[in-house]
């Protein structure tokens, strides 16, 4: 099961995303792990940012070492395709998950 952060708010999430929270939720069930989603289309970000039109996420990985946190970022890389990018960010750390088709 996903954690999600209070006061995430996920009302714009776009059914592209439902792939991403399936693998993602999957991915860190089989490491005995439970992942937590710190912003949806909540949240400062860029001002271009998808998160505001519900194609971003963000999970936690300051639980999680580094090379696990690579690990997943991989995993999650291949397992959703080229339309989604994978992002590991430092600070704050967490893993950045965005549907942008790329044309």
């Amino acid at each position: 099961m996903i954690d999600i952060k209070h006061g995430v708010k996920l009302d714009k999430l776009q059914p592209q995303m439902l792939l991403v929270l399936i693998n993602v939720e999957r991915l860190w069930w089989l490491h005995g792990l439970s992942p937590t989603l710190t912003s949806g289309n909540d949240g400062k970000h860029r001002t271009n940012s998808l998160h505001y039109q519900g194609h971003a996420i963000d999970l936690r990985t300051r639980d999680i070492t580094e090379t696990r946190a690579l690990f997943f970022r991989d995993r999650l890389k291949e397992s959703l395709g080229e339309n989604y990018d994978v992002v590991l960010e430092f600070d704050p750390p967490h893993l950045h998950i965005e549907y942008d088709p790329k044309e």
